[in-house]
């Protein structure tokens, strides 16, 4: 009994059909692109909330003083609710003249009333340090000041002005409409007057300075005109009768707070009234921005995606599709037995009808159709128009014969 075994290799058209699927290599690059984005884009997200969260809309300690107007710009996009907290009302039975009142607007009130008070502090100044009181001043206010001591120790005391936290200056006439100046003076009791203007919002300490080398006692009296804002047209309102207070605010627009004390300064203190003043943030605020983020994310990835889709070049070394160039495939034999005359014959009819399909005029692809088209810009002439037209509308659109991107195909006609 003869027997025989033939091992064929995967022929042209087995490769075509098992094989069509390429190895998705561009989802590779979508992923480096995508985590850089991300991981930045979070980041920012994550500084910008922190910064709003913990900076601008913070929790602070704030400065007021006798008669005191100070006005605080907020957004309600990010703020849902303010809440101002007074210990000098607790310290005090709840009186009713030491109560902070906030007042809300949708729209900046005006700058234009005006309070004016006194108050005097008998101080004892160690050599070469200053004292006075330190309160919140609009600007337009103004100030006028005067000391008192020992004729031995008067030249040596100076009236100072200290504005914000480090900036620190004598005490200067204030320039007059008429551009004459006022020099500071010396009264016929033994004093000195003068006068300041308060050019632009903010913390003052007022005070005098002494230069002497020993303790000096001085008479220091303060008269101030202040600038406050006009409160009658406030949308809403709340005191810190209780100890603190919670203005809420409407959404989604800009809200104007005006912090006011209604004290007179008549009093033995320093004149420095702090109040601590704490935002409430608004949750779904923060979830819409980062929405924001993520459509960024979203809209700048698309648009790489599509500027690398028609310049990238395919790249895969094991990708196999149907525009691979395919070689000649030969038949492994392998028997047992012996081989009858009927194998060997089969065997050399296969071998020639192998030759006729690699013709060099029938198509790499098919092996049915001649060679009746080129690629454009490389011009290989290797398939018929038909699997031409397959390798253009499919995903990788290589040439079988130099691997490089096809963009058109044109037809061969023959004369």
């Amino acid at each position: 009994m003869q027997r025989s075994l033939w091992l064929h290799q995967y022929s042209p058209l087995t490769t075509y059909q098992s094989l069509i699927h390429p190895i998705p290599t561009h989802y590779y690059t979508r992923c480096q692109h995508i985590w850089p984005l991300f991981l930045a884009t979070l980041s920012i997200y994550f500084c910008v909330s922190a910064s709003l969260l913990y900076g601008f809309y913070g929790d602070s300690r704030l400065i007021l003083g006798p008669s005191s107007s100070r006005l605080i710009k907020t957004s309600s996009l990010f703020v849902k609710q303010i809440e101002v907290t007074n210990e000098y009302t607790n310290n005090n039975n709840n009186n009713d003249d030491d109560d902070v009142h906030l007042y809300g607007f949708n729209e900046k009130p005006e700058l234009s009333s005006q309070i004016n008070w006194t108050t005097s502090k008998f101080l004892l100044v160690e050599p070469y340090s200053r004292k006075g009181i330190s309160l919140w001043l609009n600007k337009g206010s103004t100030i006028c000041l005067r000391w008192e001591a020992e004729a031995s120790s008067l030249n040596q005391l100076e009236g100072i002005v200290i504005k914000g936290e480090r900036r620190l200056e004598k005490l200067k006439p204030r320039q007059m409409i008429e551009a004459t100046t006022i020099d500071v003076r010396e009264t016929e009791n033994g004093g000195k007057v003068a006068e300041y203007m308060v050019e632009e919002d903010d913390r003052y300490h007022i005070g005098v300075l002494n230069m002497n080398p020993r303790n000096t006692i001085s008479t220091m009296n303060i008269n101030v005109s202040a600038k406050v804002y006009d409160t009658t047209k406030a949308k809403n309102m709340c005191s810190t009768r209780n100890g603190s207070c919670k203005l809420g605010l409407f959404f989604p627009t800009t809200y104007y707070v005006i912090l006011s004390t209604p004290k007179n300064g008549d009093d033995d203190d320093d004149g420095g009234m702090f109040v601590d003043i704490a935002f409430m943030a608004r949750v779904f605020a923060y979830i819409i921005l980062l929405g924001v983020f993520m459509i960024i994310i979203f809209v700048i990835l698309k648009c790489l995606e599509a500027g690398n889709g028609d310049n990238e070049n395919v790249v895969a070394t094991q990708e196999v599709t149907e525009t691979e160039p395919l070689t000649r495939v030969q038949s492994n034999p392998m028997t047992y037995g012996t081989i009858n005359k009927f194998h060997m014959e089969e065997s050399d009819g296969s071998s020639s009808s192998s030759e006729e399909l690699y013709d060099e005029k029938l198509c790499v692809i098919c092996y049915d159709e001649q060679r009746n088209c080129f690629f454009v810009p490389c011009g290989h002439c290797a398939t018929c128009y038909d699997c031409a037209q397959r390798i253009v509308v499919g995903e990788s659109k290589v040439c079988p014969v130099c691997r490089r991107l096809i963009h058109k195909v044109r037809k061969l006609y023959n004369s």
